[in-house]
This record gives structure tokens, C-alpha cells and sequence, in this order.
């Protein structure tokens, strides 16, 4: 009876070992894809940074 449940553990451990690596490795693709994207984005429209609200306030200016 102890095999069964090991064997059951193990595939259990298989399943989401398997399961952890694909979703890490989806993220991994989606954040580098979408930055690289925002970036051209960028780079291709010209923005100012006032139009991306990057300015500094006058107080924080060293």
C-alpha cells in the first residue's frame, strides 16, 4: 500500500515540476516580448517626456 502512494507522490511531483517550468518559461516569454515591444513603441512614435509623464518636479530637481 506504502508503493502506491509514492508512486502516486511521484507523478504527482512529475505533473507540477512540468506544469511550474511551462509557466515559467511562458512568463519569461511574455515580459521579454512585451518590453521589447514597448520599446519600439517608443522609439518608433517619438515621445516626449512630458507626453509620458517622465518630467521632473521643479522641488525634486537637484
Amino acid at each position: 500500500m506504502n508503493a502506491l502512494w509514492i508512486e502516486l507522490f511521484m507523478w504527482l511531483s512529475l505533473f507540477f515540476s512540468l506544469t511550474l517550468a511551462f509557466c515559467i518559461l511562458l512568463l519569461d516569454f511574455v515580459l521579454a516580448d512585451s518590453a521589447r515591444y514597448d520599446m519600439e513603441h517608443l522609439w518608433n512614435d517619438r515621445y516626449t517626456y512630458r507626453e509620458l509623464h517622465l518630467e521632473c518636479d521643479a522641488a525634486s530637481k537637484p
